[in-house]
């Protein structure tokens, strides 16, 4: 596996969006800098270890609807 990972290949890693992997970043939960060609690229062991951190769904609690 490359060290470091562009985020569409990162999603494809986890079995996320790419928009995921951009909030992941802005959370400041993934190492992130510009290749040669100016693009993002996060690390990819971080992705790997962060990825079963994270629970997928809607998060528990109060129900939204009255019933």
């Amino acid at each position: 596996m490359k060290e470091w990972v562009t985020v569409a290949e990162a999603a494809v890693l986890t079995g996320r969006s790419p928009r995921t992997i951009y909030e992941w970043i802005e959370d400041d939960r993934l190492a992130v800098r510009r290749d040669s060609e100016n693009r993002m690229v996060v690390l990819s062991k971080a992705v790997v270890r962060i990825e079963p951190t994270i629970r997928r769904g809607r998060p528990r609690g109060k129900p939204t609807r009255r019933f």
